[in-house]
């Protein structure tokens, strides 16, 4: 009995591990809107709180209108990635591929600021051939974007039959069954795939045969979604993720991962960050990690920043950091502050902030006088201001 008991006892540490690294699986969610009846009912705090409650790795948010999805991005930048979706307002999905205006909306956005995706956007059948879908294509071609199609086969057939480079990620997998995903999936290398407002999929916490054979088939071309249609569907956020965590609990380690938020981020943080640092005013000077041990790199949609401490952060213990601007001597420091975003508070004294200095590569600012007072994950922020636009650069940093 003793030693039955013994293996019993060896046994249970494993289980417990995997269900610990489970519930904490970052999730990607890329069907994300912020549109305007949402922006009028739910602040974008609220909205980002959600997203952090739900243990997000980022969010991919495209808005009817783009204010939303802009707000957003100004929230929380190391959270956000937008896409820019070419309706104004609601009602506008199926009267936008040959609504002149609409195209007109969308190149204006592409000159005004960096985007990730072009979509979500409803398309079906020969549609995808009309004048306006074609010049989405090239548009995606031109500014480095990825299309996420609300889309049949036909549709998305059309699509990538448009451009030799274009790439796809087909909303919702088109509601098709896996076998016809798979097909899909094997004649188009350059076509992803999300599954938001999939519920069949893990329904009862796991997999049916037919989905598992088609996580197996295509590991890398598959990612999550929620995609928050509605204005209430936003607080569904945390709800799906920890729905998702429960079926990819039935998945080898390295394909959960993969679904979950890998696939995702392999495909669209390039082309984000790309985007973003090409978007960048001034030189192309860029920000350059050199020690991780006490450096690191804050984004914003046009700017970027490394922010070094004079030493390791130890809890208690007032340090100095160096806000070093790469690329633009025309940013001017408007405050710095870090948060526990979990505890819902900052730092308990306000850090000193000193004057401009102009470096080779731009500019810095010290301040002096930050502490940290509780381990654990803080969240920096550093609010600036550049020509007439104010923005807000954020990263996470664990104090031990």
């Amino acid at each position: 009995m003793q030693k039955t008991k013994f293996h019993l006892l060896l046994a249970l540490p494993a289980f417990l591990v995997s269900s610990v690294w489970a519930n904490d699986l970052p999730i990607a969610d890329v069907h994300v809107h912020y549109s305007h009846d949402s922006v009028e009912l739910t602040p974008p705090a609220r909205v980002i709180e959600l997203m952090r409650q739900a243990k997000l790795k980022f969010a991919l948010v495209s808005s009817s209108d783009d204010k939303g999805t802009q707000l957003l991005l100004q929230q929380a930048p190391d959270l956000i990635i937008p896409g820019l979706r070419p309706y104004r307002r609601r009602g506008e999905t199926g009267s936008w591929t040959t609504d002149a205006a609409a195209l007109k909306y969308v190149e204006g956005l592409l000159q005004q600021g960096p985007y990730a995706t072009i979509g979500e956007f409803h398309l079906y059948g020969k549609d995808a051939q009309l004048e306006i879908p074609q010049r989405i294509v090239q548009l995606a071609d031109e500014h480095n974007l990825i299309l996420h199609a609300h889309s049949d086969a036909e549709a998305v057939e059309g699509l990538l039959a448009s451009s030799d480079t274009v790439r796809v990620i087909w909303a919702h997998a088109g509601f098709d069954d896996p076998a016809e995903i798979a097909v899909m999936l094997r004649k188009h290398d350059r076509l992803w795939a999300d599954l938001a407002f999939r519920s069949e999929v893990g329904s009862g916490g796991s997999l049916s045969a037919e989905w598992l054979t088609l996580f197996e088939e295509f590991p890398t071309r598959l990612m999550l979604g929620t995609d928050s249609y509605t204005p209430e569907r936003i607080f569904y956020i945390p709800e799906h993720a920890q729905g998702a965590r429960e079926w990819l609990k039935s998945l080898p380690a390295e394909l959960a991962e993969q679904i979950a938020w890998k696939n995702a981020y392999d495909l669209i943080k390039p082309v984000w960050e790309k985007n973003r640092q090409s978007a960048s005013t001034g030189t192309d000077a860029t920000c350059v990690v050199r020690s991780p041990d006490n450096e690191l790199e804050l984004g914003g949609s046009t700017v970027r920043a490394i922010v070094r401490t004079d030493r390791a952060i130890s809890v208690g213990e007032a340090f100095a950091v160096d806000i070093e601007f790469c690329g633009d001597e025309q940013v001017v420091l408007l405050d710095l502050d870090a948060t526990m975003p979990t505890h819902g508070h900052g730092m308990n004294y306000k850090p000193e902030l000193g004057n401009r200095v102009s470096t080779a590569d731009g500019s810095r600012y010290r301040a002096e006088g930050v502490l940290f007072h509780m381990p654990g994950e803080w969240q920096w922020s550093v609010k600036i201001q550049l020509a007439e636009q104010q923005q807000t650069l954020t990263a996470l940093t664990n104090v031990q």
